[in-house]
């Protein structure tokens, strides 16, 4: 699959007759990084619904937020990703509204939300639509990314995850959710603390019959990785959530071939990496699959 294409059936239903809904309520779950979070509620300007969840429970981004018009909520304690865009779905959304789901990290303004929504709604049976991603310094950003597989892991030891794909869906960093496919597929599953809940939740969608795509006239600006400053924290919730991603999804027989692929296709990388920063990544994530991310996330505060 080419980026820009489109999950399930290649060919586009036709356009959606009516109006098209407007506004969606934009969603955005905070932890720290204040001066990110001010950036993406100035690019995206005045007159949308706005929840800021915030796991960090700042005052500074409290204030921030009110400051820009947002709705802000503060959990009793940092309760994830997933549970803090469910906290919102539950608690602001009017039923069959659409959703932008949106990192603080990155910048999306209202006219390429706009180009989302007119995409999203050329094709009656679209659940999620994301934008081009781009670095601030201009660089492109992968948005297309494999539905995660024992299948695919395994071909990620020869270096050919991509090609023997089946499923793929698009990055959570900014995600735009028809409000009907919401109502169909349902709230983000809890379990995941961090990381895969937007991979789960799209499955579900094409499970059921929906399709995911890539507004190609839409860019976002994001500062990938940038709202977390421990990337050995962040590494291994990743590899956590993907453990509770295979057991859900494929059992423990699948479970069991993923973690011995994943820990194959590390040892490639391994092999092939150039600098020692690179090779202690790869040590470290054949250290998470042998023991067991999700018990080796358990020894890290706050994670279940």
């Amino acid at each position: 699959m080419t980026p820009g294409s489109i999950s399930g059936s290649p060919e586009p239903v036709g356009r959606t007759e009516g109006p098209l809904p407007w506004p969606p309520m934009v969603v955005i779950v905070a932890y720290g990084c204040e001066d990110q979070l001010a950036a993406s509620l100035h690019a995206l300007g005045p007159g949308l619904p706005v929840v800021v969840v915030d796991n960090g429970g700042s005052d500074r981004a409290q204030r921030i937020s009110q400051s820009f018009g947002a709705t802000y909520v503060r959990p009793h304690t940092n309760i994830g990703f997933a549970a803090a865009v469910n906290v919102a779905l539950r608690g602001y959304r009017e039923p069959g509204s659409d959703v932008l789901l949106l990192n603080p990290d990155a910048c999306l303004r209202a006219t390429d939300l706009a180009k989302m929504r007119d995409e999203l709604y050329r094709s009656s049976d679209l659940a999620a639509i994301g934008p081009r991603l781009v670095n601030p310094d201009g660089g492109e950003q992968k948005e297309l990314w494999p539905v995660p597989s024992p299948w695919s892991t395994l071909s990620g030891v020869i270096g050919a995850t991509e090609l023997f794909s089946r499923r793929w869906f698009v990055s959570g960093a900014v995600l735009l959710l028809r409000g009907t496919a919401i109502d169909s597929v349902g709230t983000f599953d809890e379990r995941f603390f961090l990381y895969a809940e937007e991979a789960d939740w799209q499955l579900r969608a094409l499970r059921s019959g929906w399709r995911v795509g890539l507004a190609q006239d839409a860019t976002a600006v994001h500062l990938s990785g940038g709202t977390s400053a421990d990337p050995v924290r962040r590494e291994l919730l990743f590899d956590a959530s993907a453990e509770r991603f295979a057991r859900k999804w494929y059992g423990t027989f699948g479970w069991q071939l993923f973690r011995t692929a994943s820990i194959l296709a590390a040892s490639r990388r391994l092999i092939m990496a150039r600098d020692s920063e690179a090779k202690l990544i790869q040590r470290r994530t054949i250290a998470h699959y042998w023991r067991g991310p999700v018990r080796c996330a358990q020894d890290l505060d706050g994670v279940s």
